[in-house]
């Protein structure tokens, strides 16, 4: 008999339109939001905290048997606060899949994942767990991070990691069952992934329309980047994913009180952020809050050149070339393990044509080996799940 499956954590985008639970039962409006104002739209971006989470909770419930279960995460965290209402999903549900990210860093105690774990009597799937500078853990995890780790030790666990890095750390924690598969993201789409891949040598820099990602507000690489490989006297687009909350990028309304078009996912407010004034032209400024209106939008470009891992995902499954940069140890982890098209930032930043660099590293690229290595990924992913009884 097949196990039913609870799923939580990190969710989709359609839970933005989760308005009630009760129990296992949760409802949804059929009203759209439109989060238009400055402050409705900082308090959409920070439900999420970051836009690209969308793909992870998207990949992993595509991923997963159809009859499973989404039940948000507030909804049985704040069952637990209250101490009652766990008996419905430990008599209802035989294992649970907890989608993470980068859940093992300095200065996050998982203290609403232990609670809430904890009162679940099942196997726990942690899926696409992660973990962010190891040195900075060694004997020094967060104390909620160090409850929930001896929560999961406690039962039958599947840790399902984003790297080989992540998975030896939690070998050294002393779990058994730890394997690499990477991001679930990864293989949502997985033809057009495949696609975008074998397009990437007929890419014309200078001449595609590329799409940016980065960091803005918290450094200017994407402007460095945008000035070299935008073509000459275009607009370059630059997509949001938390740089209004985490980074020194500001927007205030226009004159219609808006800083945001619902319909184009155009910021249209008077946007800041430092460097702005080195732009060769302008960036058009898009977030996105619905994973599908990212990808309809991202498919009409013909490049991405990206300094954000989901940012490049959600191109690549919409059939778009992408090069990610790698800049810093997560996106390494993820990269490696996947093998997907990537450039080091120390490589970028010391060429010194860098639009020649770009057009250099995609001319040598054999694309027949990255087809090759991302479907024995993927063909892993899935056999993995179906192993533990929760794939398709």
């Amino acid at each position: 008999m097949r196990p039913r499956i609870l799923v939580t954590g990190i969710p989709g985008h359609y839970t933005r339109l989760a308005n009630g639970a009760h129990g296992s039962s949760v409802s949804y409006s059929e009203r759209q939001k439109q989060p238009e104002t400055k402050e409705e739209f900082l308090q959409e971006l920070s439900n999420i905290s970051n836009t690209g989470n969308y793909l992870i909770g998207e990949g992993a419930l595509r991923a997963l048997a159809p009859h499973a279960k989404q039940v948000p995460f507030w909804h049985l965290y704040n069952l637990s606060k209250s101490g009652s209402g766990f008996d419905e999903f430990n008599a209802n549900f035989d294992i649970c899949v907890f989608t993470c990210a980068n859940l093992l860093r300095k200065g996050l105690s998982a203290d609403a994942e232990a609670d809430v774990l904890s009162r679940l009597n099942m196997p726990i799937v942690m899926l696409g767990i992660g973990l962010q500078n190891r040195k900075d853990l060694e004997n020094n995890l967060p104390e909620g991070t160090k409850r929930l780790l001896a929560v999961l030790k406690e039962r039958e666990h599947y840790f399902l990691t984003r790297g080989y890095e992540s998975a030896g750390f939690l070998k050294d924690q002393g779990f058994s069952f730890v394997r690499p598969t990477g991001c679930p993201s990864v293989y949502f789409m997985p033809d057009n992934m495949r696609r975008s891949m074998r397009k990437l040598p007929s890419v014309k820099i200078g001449q595609a329309k590329t799409i940016f990602s980065g960091y803005l507000g918290g450094n200017q690489d994407a402007i460095v980047d945008a000035n070299a490989l935008a073509p000459q006297d275009s607009v370059p687009p630059y997509v949001v994913q938390d740089e209004f909350l985490h980074f020194d990028m500001k927007v205030e309304p226009n004159d219609e009180g808006r800083v945001y078009d619902s319909a184009s996912g155009r910021m249209i407010g008077d946007l800041t952020y430092p460097g702005i004034e080195r732009e060769n032209q302008r960036f058009e400024v898009r977030t996105f809050f619905d994973n599908n209106q990212w990808r309809g939008w991202a498919s009409s470009m013909d490049f991405n050149f990206g300094r954000r891992f989901h940012g490049s995902i959600i191109a690549m499954q919409a059939a778009v070339p992408s090069l990610m940069v790698a800049v810093d140890d997560r996106m390494r982890e993820m990269l490696g393990f996947t093998g997907l098209p990537a450039v080091d930032i120390t490589e970028v930043d010391k060429a010194e044509n860098r639009a020649e660099f770009v057009a250099d590293h995609l001319s040598q690229l054999n694309t027949s080996e990255l087809v090759d290595r991302y479907s024995d990924r993927e063909s892993a992913f899935r056999t993995t799940l179906r192993e533990i009884g929760i794939g398709l």
